[in-house]
């Protein structure tokens, strides 16, 4: 028997905000084998991001946890969504100059969207990127947005008026629909429950949705619990509200970052 059919091989996937990050190792139908989660706070630097993910993520891990393939997802605010249209591969830094600041040595990137003919402009950082294709070699990385507006394109066939919302740690994701077509990608920073429910109700209101016809769905860490503050002011107002978190093993429901994570895969 060769060894690459005696030992599984398993999938290494790395979340990157600006205040810390996770890591989830997971097989091949994407059941959660290992999860790791660093939150070091919002005055972090990309080089001290860096300096505790070489602490984790080694030749040595890489080789004990038999991973095999290795996507990294970027949740920073530093993006923007271009149409297809309007879109040129060397004019990157152009669509993030006046919502981002751009500091020397400023790397872009871009992810393809194909169901909605855009393109997710964003910042990964550089440094992170060179050390881990040192380690690794070629690997997959994208933008938060990328894969959240795909999964919500999917689910907007369902209602005329479609909204799909991340939640992670302090920070809310929105991509919002109207008859299959993105009306809006943003994201949040919020302290409290009313912050958290203020976004939302303006950002309805603002795109002249129908709060009693949108279709409001969750994923990350938003939960249908009766000690969720936010989601009581928000039944208040919003007659449609779902949550489409994937099925948690036992192990890994009480991890803290996990359900923002895991939902993203």
């Amino acid at each position: 028997m060769s060894e690459s059919s005696t030992y599984p091989i398993n999938r290494l996937s790395i979340f990157i905000l600006q205040d810390g990050f996770s890591f989830l190792v997971t097989d091949s139908l994407t059941t959660p084998l290992f999860f790791k989660n660093f939150k070091l706070g919002n005055s972090q630097s990309t080089s001290e991001l860096l300096k505790v993910l070489k602490t984790e993520i080694t030749p040595a891990f890489i080789e004990i946890q038999n991973i095999a393939t290795l996507e990294v997802i970027y949740g920073n605010p530093q993006f923007s969504i271009v149409p297809q249209a309007y879109f040129e591969e060397s004019h990157l830094p152009h669509y993030l100059k006046y919502s981002s600041k751009l500091i020397e040595g400023d790397d872009f990137s871009y992810d393809e969207i194909l169901p909605i003919q855009a393109n997710t402009v964003y910042i990964p950082y550089v440094n992170i990127n060179n050390y881990l294709f040192e380690i690794f070699g070629s690997f997959k990385f994208t933008h938060l947005f990328s894969g959240l507006i795909e999964k919500a394109f999917e689910k907007s066939f369902s209602s005329k008026e479609y909204i799909r919302i991340h939640v992670s740690g302090h920070l809310l994701y929105v991509a919002a629909f109207r008859n299959q077509k993105l009306l809006l990608s943003n994201a949040f920073a919020f302290e409290t429950s009313e912050d958290f429910a203020y976004y939302i109700l303006f950002t309805i209101k603002e795109l002249n949705l129908n709060r009693e016809e949108v279709i409001t769905e969750f994923t990350g860490d938003f939960l249908d619990t009766e000690e969720n503050s936010a989601l009581a002011i928000l039944s208040t107002y919003l007659r449609h509200l779902s949550f489409s978190n994937a099925y948690t093993p036992p192990a890994f429901e009480n991890l803290e970052g996990f359900q923002e994570h895991f939902n993203l895969l």
